[in-house]
Parts: structure tokens; sequence; C-alpha cells
């Protein structure tokens, strides 16, 4: 018995380490394939630009992000002075993440496969590069260490303190996992002073002062223009409320069917029936009333940030799966502390619902596990790419005359991906400027018209001498006038006098699109 009981262990370790190594050939390769979009190379932008380790985290007050991302970058960048320190950042956090749920978590293999090759774990945490991957680790650090520590040391707390500054989304999580521990001991020890309390209060402490040093670094919390996308606006507050309540419908759509066609007349039906299977994916927890209300918590705290703070992208909601996972991880490596105050006919239903629960959430999982499926294999066809700007950073490159150009763009953002591939100086042309990273701030020019950007390209050519490209996001249409809208303040306004006087001044070189985001590119160049 014990010769099978080894065997088999071996043959799931055998297996897991075959997931291991497809699950970062597959990252290598999209790594390969993956043009950094703008939100990835403004980190390193910021990081390059900065004198000092004080001065870098005093320009985050416009980012909307805190600190520990960047300070990873830099002492990166320190050491190696290459822009290819932000794929590699990424590729050690996604690696370690996943080294952690292979090598430490309880899960069995076949689980194991369904995360990893999910869209978060296969692209979004580890590919894309940004800080919601270093989330994941932290969260499977605190369900590795969580049973050694829980009564001891300030591990915990530490890993508290930097989940708090990942992102504003991971404070949230930072203090629905407080609350799991805090139930965990009182479920065990009532409330009585006790060496477990006096060590969670010690590790809370640490974890609040992370959360202080988060807000500290965000104040002002977003930047002046954008207060974020979904704030107030577009219903009652209180309709908001009572729907991330009850109906998660932000955290669902982004879970479950983020790659979905969009179907509007299926919205309603999706988001009741996906409402229902994640809070079901829940139900596995219930023998630990700790892990499920934390559980719980996340999710209500993630739905109402998402529906009334800041509208989410799939990146977003995936954490609330990562902290899912890690409740469930603690849970699979302890029996229940206490048993839940149930009648007898009701403790008879517990294992059926824990099962049924269990269910729901590898359901869940495999859902995410589409879309990492469908990810890698646009990867190996080469399909349209993230973003253009890696084709226009070779287009540069290929062309000498073109080596010290000066760029501009509209909008502005065009711009700040272009750092990872070429050196070029660019202009900001709302903010009068040399520089690429916006702040988007409210003291720039929010409203421009076409001979803005065709007066700025002269004035830029007059003073230095160098060809001038002019990136434009969208189409010129000389028939009939055009507002084209960048985020809630910015408009450009075109004529068909100043597209006519545009077209006559500069020459269309080349167009590079579709992509998937909106970094598309029109280059023009000034005559």
């Amino acid at each position: 018995m014990m010769y099978r009981y080894n065997e088999t262990t071996i043959r799931q370790r055998r297996i897991k380490f075959i997931i291991l190594i497809l699950w970062f050939c597959l990252v290598l390769l999209m790594v390969w394939h993956h043009a950094f979009w703008r939100d990835e190379v403004r980190a390193l932008s910021l990081v390059k630009q900065s004198d000092s380790i004080l001065s870098m985290i005093g320009g985050l007050h416009w980012e909307g992000h805190p600190a520990l991302w960047y300070l990873m970058l830099r002492a990166a960048y320190f050491v190696f002075g290459e822009p290819w320190v932000l794929p590699m950042m990424s590729v050690m956090v996604g690696t370690a993440a996943v080294l952690l749920l292979v090598l430490r978590s309880p899960f069995g293999w076949g689980f194991i496969a369904l995360l990893v090759f999910s869209k978060a774990m296969l692209f979004e945490y580890s590919v894309m590069a940004r800080n919601y991957g270093i989330s994941m680790l932290l969260l499977f650090s605190l369900a590795a260490c969580y049973q050694r520590y829980r009564e001891r040391n300030i591990v915990l707390g530490v890993l508290l303190f930097l989940l708090a500054n990942t992102n504003l989304h991971s404070v949230l999580l930072t203090g629905a996992f407080l609350l799991f521990w805090l139930i965990d001991i009182v479920g065990e020890q009532g409330i009585r002073r006790t060496p477990a309390v006096r060590i969670y209060l010690l590790n809370a402490g640490i974890a609040v002062l992370g959360v202080i040093a988060c807000v500290a670094t965000l104040r002002p919390p977003f930047n002046d223009i954008i207060g974020g996308e979904g704030v107030w606006g577009g219903g009652s507050l209180v309709n908001k409320l009572l729907w991330a309540f009850f109906v998660p419908e932000g955290s669902v759509r982004l879970i479950l069917f983020h790659h979905w066609p969009a179907a509007t007349h299926l919205d309603e039906i999706k988001a009741v029936l996906g409402s229902l299977l994640v809070f079901g994916s829940l139900l596995g927890l219930v023998r630990w009333p700790a892990a499920f209300l934390a559980a719980l918590m996340a999710l209500i705290a993630l739905s109402v940030f998402f529906s009334v703070v800041y509208s989410a992208y799939y990146r977003h909601a995936g954490l609330f799966v990562c902290f899912l996972v890690t409740m469930y991880w603690i849970t699979r490596e302890q029996t229940p502390r206490s048993e839940l105050p149930l009648p007898a006919w009701m403790q008879r239903l517990v294992t059926p619902v824990v099962a049924l629960g269990w269910g729901m959430m590898i359901f869940v999982v495999a859902l995410q596990t589409v879309g990492g499926i469908a990810v890698a294999a646009g990867a190996v066809r080469d399909q349209v790419p993230f973003s253009r700007s890696r084709d226009f950073g070779m287009f540069v490159r290929q062309h000498p005359e073109f080596q010290h150009a000066i760029i501009i763009a509209d909008p502005d953002v065009m711009v700040e991906a272009l750092p990872y591939y070429i050196d070029n100086p660019t202009y900001l042309t709302r903010e009068a400027r040399f520089g690429n990273a916006d702040k988007l701030t409210k003291n720039a020019r929010l409203n421009l018209n076409l001979a803005d950007i065709l007066t700025t390209a002269r004035a830029l050519h007059a003073r230095r001498g160098d060809p001038i490209l002019i990136l434009l996001a969208y189409n010129l249409d000389a028939d009939q006038p055009q507002v084209y809208e960048e985020g809630p303040a910015w408009r450009t306004h075109t004529t068909p006098e100043e597209v006519r006087s545009f077209l006559a001044s500069t020459r269309l070189l080349i167009r590079f699109e579709p992509a998937q985001s909106d970094e598309t590119y029109a280059v023009y160049l000034l005559e």
C-alpha cells in the first residue's frame, strides 16, 4: 500500500513538472510575440527618468498605482540597464507564483492544470507586464505560509504590507485576508487575549501601515481628469450598490464571459446565472466560516469598487479568483477548527453542499482556461498584435533618415509605448513638452484641432531641424467635421479645410493596423 502511494506521488509530481514546463514554454512564446502596450511601458519610463527613488515615488501621485512594481523595475533596471527587464520581471513574478502553486499547493494536477493555463496565469499575470501578477504571487505566498506563521513571527504581516502596495484592488484583498485570519483565530480560541491574538494584532498593524503607505503614495488617488471611469455616473448610486451586492455583474462578466462574443440581449441572463455560479463557488468553503466570509467580502468589495469607483478589466476581476484559490488552498491544508452550530439534519447537508461548491469552483476556473487556450492559440498563429508599437519601432529602425526624428501623436498617449522599441524624442502636444508619460492633467490643452497639431509640428521642425513624424490614431475625413475623443476630457476637432491643409503639408508613409488595443498608427511625415 505504501509502495502504491509513493508510486502515485511520483507520478503526480511528474505530471505537475510537465505542466510547469509546458506553461513556461507557452509564456516564453507569448512574450516573444507580445507587443508592449503603453500601460506596460509607462512604468519603465517613469523608472528610467527619475533621478532618485524618492522622486520616482513622488511622481506616482498621477499613476493610480502604489510603488512596489516600480521599485522592482527600478532595481532590475539599475542592475541590467536594458528595457527587457520589463518582460523579465513579469515572467519571473508569474513563474514564482506557478512554482508555489505546483510545488506547495494541496491541489491535484488536474485543477492545477486548469489554473496555470487560465488566461490570468498564462497571459495577464505573466506576459502582460503589469503589477497584478505580484498580487497573485503574494496571495499564493500567504496561502503557503499561513499554517506555519499564523501564530508566530511577522511573515504574514510583511506579505500583507506588500500586497497592499501592488494595486488598489489588493488593498481590498488585504482587508479580506485580515478578516479571515481574525475569524479563524476567534473561532478556535474565542474572544480573549492569547498569544495568537497578539501576533495577529502585530501583523494587522503592519498590514495597516502598508495600506497607509499605499494611500500616501496615491494621494491624490487619481489624476485630476480621470477620477475613475465608473464614478457615480450612469445611474442611481443605490441601484449600483444593490446590483453589486446581489448580482456582481462587473466581476461575473469579466471572470466568466470575458472571452465570449458580446450579445447584449443575453447580458441580464448571463449576469444572473453567472452570479449564481460565482456565489456557488464559495459554497465549498462553508465548513470554514472564516474562509467563506472572507471570500464573500472580497467578491462584494471588488464588485462595489468596479461599480462605483473604477470600472474593471479582466486583469482586475481575475484577482478575486486568485483570492478564492488562496482560501481553498488554506482550507484544504487544515481540518475545520470548529463544527458549524447547525441542527443535525443541516449537518448532513454540509458534505454535498461543499462538493457542489467545489464543483462550481472547478467550473469557474475551467472557464478561465478557455480564455487561456484562446490566447495561446493566437500567439501560435501569430494573430493580430496587442499593439502596433513594435511594428512602428521596427519601421523607424529600418529607415536611417528617421533615427533622430521627433515624434508627436494624437492622442499624446500613443507615444508612451514607443520607448521600449526606439529612443527617438517624443513631444506631448497637449502639455507642450518633451516626454513619454502623460499626466492627463487639466492643466493641459483639453481641446485641440488638427491645425494645432500641424502648427506644433512646424514649430518643432523650425526649432530643431529634425524630421517630424506625426502619429494619428484615427483616420482623417476631408468631407465633414469630426470629433475624436480620448478618455473623458480630451477632444480633437477637425474640419474639411484643416484636413486638406494637413494632407497638403504632410505625406502618409504607412498605416499600422489593426491591433487588439487602440494602438494603431497612421504615420505622417511633415514636409
